[in-house]
């Protein structure tokens, strides 16, 4: 699919996550998605960065998976444009796949049955760190 033909805004259900697989993004395109759908882009890593505090020496965010459920329903609040674009996120994935596999299970199941966003959620991941399980009406593909 191609970026003018995505749609992004028209979701359903709005209030909560979807995913937006593309293997290949990069600044240009995502810039020129963010101004087509009125989307703000938000990276996940500079939030993670923002969030954490200088003298923590240790993230352990597997210890702290609602935390960072939290914190991604937080960004969806209070925007000044409908949709976010949720970038970078494919850090905290990784982490996770380098924890037992409970973990990443446990977060990508609370994550699908998130409600009440305030703003359109997409997330941005390459295809290989999507769950299988995921509902097909809330992903779109980018080739």
């Amino acid at each position: 699919m191609q970026i003018n033909d995505l749609r992004l805004r028209e979701a359903r259900p709005s209030d909560r996550p979807h995913l937006l697989l593309w293997d290949n993004t990069n600044d240009l395109d995502l810039k020129q998605l963010a101004l087509y759908e009125n989307a703000e882009r938000i990276s996940y890593r500079d939030n993670l960065i923002s969030r954490t505090p200088a003298t923590s020496r240790f993230l352990k965010l597997h210890l702290h998976l609602a935390r960072e459920l939290d914190a991604i329903k937080n960004m969806c609040m209070n925007r000044s444009k409908p949709v976010v674009l949720l970038c970078e996120f494919d850090c905290l994935i990784t982490y996770l796949r380098t924890e037992p596999e409970a973990k990443l299970t446990f977060f990508w199941k609370n994550l699908d049955t998130t409600r009440h966003l305030e703003s359109v959620l997409w997330i941005i991941l390459p295809r290989k760190l999507a769950p299988t399980d995921w509902d097909e009406n809330r992903v779109k593909y980018i080739d």
